[in-house]
């Protein structure tokens, strides 16, 4: 697609705002399905988070501790990229910040 990257992730004042479903959009998505409040509700805290095409994620311990004693809002494990991959995102800074950059952003 050759359209403007969105500069929102709030469909309701814009309507171009979008990211990868299953990537950027888990957050909004989360909040206006209404689980974010029965998941606050029953008093959880913690989520974890794996893309669909990885079925053998599994939560590791030693990061859930980090998140726990290091008061860790967010984290997110990435490896460095290989020859065979080809797809996917990137980390990249955009005004100042650190960003994930999805192939399918990229036009």
């Amino acid at each position: 697609s050759l359209m403007p990257i969105a500069r929102s992730c709030r469909t309701e004042d814009d309507i171009e705002a979008w990211y990868p479903p299953g990537h950027g959009d888990f957050y909004q998505a989360f909040s206006n399905s209404g689980l974010l409040d029965e998941f606050v509700a029953q008093g959880k805290k913690h989520c974890f988070i794996s893309n669909i095409d990885n079925l053998g994620a599994t939560v590791d311990l030693n990061i859930l501790n980090m998140c726990l004693n290091q008061n860790r809002e967010f984290v997110m494990e990435v490896t460095d990229k290989t020859r065979a991959d080809v797809k996917g995102g990137t980390l990249i800074q955009y005004e100042g910040k650190l960003r994930l950059l999805e192939a399918a952003q990229v036009p």
